[in-house]
């Protein structure tokens, strides 16, 4: 093998490694946007926005009144 056909050999293998991770990426993305619409909301929490925890007395402003 010359030097040439293992810097294309190379070349070849890191191409396809690209578009396969690629192609993973997108296959993944698809399956969790279809199987997601199956779940209850419980299991979307980190999808969706968080509640606010209610403040505590020691976060409220010295001036304030209780």
């Amino acid at each position: 093998m010359t030097f040439m056909e293992l810097v294309q050999v190379i070349a070849l293998t890191c191409g396809v490694t690209i578009l396969l991770t690629l192609f993973s990426q997108r296959i993944r993305q698809y399956l969790k946007a279809h199987f997601e619409q199956y779940l209850p909301p419980r299991y979307l929490k980190s999808c969706g926005v968080r509640r606010r925890a209610p403040a505590s007395p020691s976060m409220r402003a010295p001036d304030e009144s209780v």
